[in-house]
Order: C-alpha cells, then sequence, then structure tokens
C-alpha cells in the first residue's frame, strides 16, 4: 500500500482483461518469477578497495545509523561476522572517534519496530506478531520471511545457499571480530568485512524454502516494509533480469522511482 497500491492474485491468463476493466483498476501486470543463481564466491575483502570504503572509513563514514534491508535468500544469523557484541563495539569506536554518543544513531529497536507493527505487510500475513519476534538483535534488527510467511530467516531448512549472508556480508559485516575476551580487526583476521560494518540489518527472506523462487509481488512486499521501517537503502541481487528494467511496462520501475523519492537507495 506503501511503495505501490497494487494487489496481487493467481487468476486464470485469460481472465486478465476483463480485470482490466474494472471500476479502480489502472492496469494488470504479469508478475515476473526469478530462479537464484547458486554460484557464490565469498571473496568480500575485495569489495571495499572495489569502492573506496576504507578510505571513507577514515573521514567517520562506517555505516553507523543507517538501516540496509537485503531482500535474498535469508541470512545465517549465527555468523561471526553478525555478532552483536561485536557490532556494538564497532559502534562505540565510530561514536568515539566522531565525538558522539551511540543513542544518537538512533538505532531501530523493539519499541520502533512496535510503532509501525500493524502496517507491515508482515503482521498481514503472520497472526499474532509482535515487535519483539521481528527484532532479531541490535545488528539484525529486523528479519522476516515473506514467501513462506513465517520467523525463519536462515537457511537452514532451504537448497539456496548462503547467498543472502554473502549479500549480507558485503554490506555490512562487521568491522571487528571476537578474539578471547576482546575484539580483533575483521579485515585482518578473516579477512571479511562489510562496506558499511556499522550498519544495522533488515533481512527480507524473498525466496522460498521449497520452490527456491520468488516473484515481484513478494519482493515488493519486503520493500514496502523496508519504507516503513525507515530503510536507508535495498538490495537486491537477484540476477540481470531482475533489476527492474526488463519488460517496459513494469510497474516495478514505478515502485524504484518511488523508493529512490522516498529517500531508499535500491
Amino acid at each position: 500500500t506503501l511503495a505501490a497500491n497494487a494487489i496481487s492474485a493467481n487468476v486464470p491468463y485469460g481472465e486478465m482483461e476483463a480485470i482490466s476493466k474494472i471500476d479502480g483498476v489502472q492496469a494488470v501486470h504479469l508478475v515476473p518469477v526469478y530462479e537464484l543463481d547458486q554460484e557464490v564466491d565469498p571473496n568480500t575483502i575485495s569489495s571495499g578497495n572495489m569502492v573506496g570504503s576504507y578510505t571513507a572509513w577514515l573521514d567517520g563514514y562506517t555505516g553507523a545509523g543507517s538501516r540496509i534491508a537485503v531482500i535474498d535468500t535469508g541470512i545465517d544469523a549465527d555468523h561471526p561476522s553478525f555478532r552483536s557484541d561485536a557490532f556494538e563495539y564497532g559502534l562505540l569506536v565510530a561514536a568515539t572517534k566522531n565525538g558522539k554518543s551511540v543513542e544518537e544513531y538512533g538505532l531501530l529497536d523493539v519499541e520502533e519496530i512496535g510503532e509501525v507493527l500493524p502496517l507491515l505487510n508482515a503482521s498481514k500475513a503472520y497472526d499474532g506478531l509482535t515487535a519483539g519476534r521481528l527484532h532479531h538483535s541490535s545488528k539484525i534488527a529486523y528479519g522476516f520471511n515473506y514467501i513462506d510467511e513465517n520467523l525463519d530467516i536462515t537457511h537452514d531448512h532451504d537448497t539456496q545457499g548462503d547467498h543472502g549472508t554473502h549479500v549480507s556480508g558485503i554490506a555490512t559485516a562487521n568491522r571487528y571480530i571476537r578474539q578471547g575476551s576482546g575484539f580483533v580487526s575483521a579485515a585482518e583476521t578473516v579477512l571479511t568485512c562489510g562496506v558499511a560494518p556499522e550498519a544495522q540489518l533488515l533481512v527480507m527472506k524473498v525466496f522460498s524454502d521449497g520452490s527456491g523462487s520468488t516473484s515481484d509481488d513478494i519482493i515488493l512486499a519486503g520493500l514496502d516494509d523496508a519504507v516503513k521501517l525507515g530503510a536507508d537503502a535495498a538490495n537486491l541481487s537477484l540476477g540481470s533480469p531482475a533489476g527492474f528494467a526488463e519488460y517496459n511496462d513494469d510497474p516495478s520501475q514505478e515502485v524504484d522511482g518511488y523508493l529512490t523519492y522516498s529517500g531508499v537507495y535500491t
């Protein structure tokens, strides 16, 4: 209802023309379905050099206070790159360097999720959903499985591989990793570090545990909630034909423009 005023429905192909003539219907579109490419090269340390993020860190731009929605296969929620204690340590380092307090970054928390909970597509798909169940940690601030309509955002019960974790790592893998009783540089010790390591993650799982595919209506439900949750960026690494530019009359292009206008970079 926010990213697009739209209804998703399964109907016989021959009924599309009749539906298009109903009062109030502006257009009827086929929904593309995407299959995931299973080939993943987890060499994330190279991404920072490619885009110059390590230089940006020196000027204090580490993603602190930002929210990145990853719309993909989910995440390995137990991966050390997304530990909340290491994330909070990195935030403290960033805050100290910038002369700020951690509180000034305005992290997404249970209280803020609760304020928009009735508006979320996740709430409409899952009865009795609470903000506390959507908020996994200070790092993984939000997570929902939009295609299976449940709270499992991991790769544990599907065959889609760890593509979502790979993407999340490139974007936000923590700058520090726990070693013993302290924290050390993740880039130097495990060769894994995100471009915006102090950003929070909003995990929107859109690839099914069963079929291994997804479609535009599922993706848009996640994007819609990303806007409501104050995401600064939304990542959709869905392959070359899935960039909202494959079809001349694809309504997703209009949605993409609206998201940019709203301050969400896709």
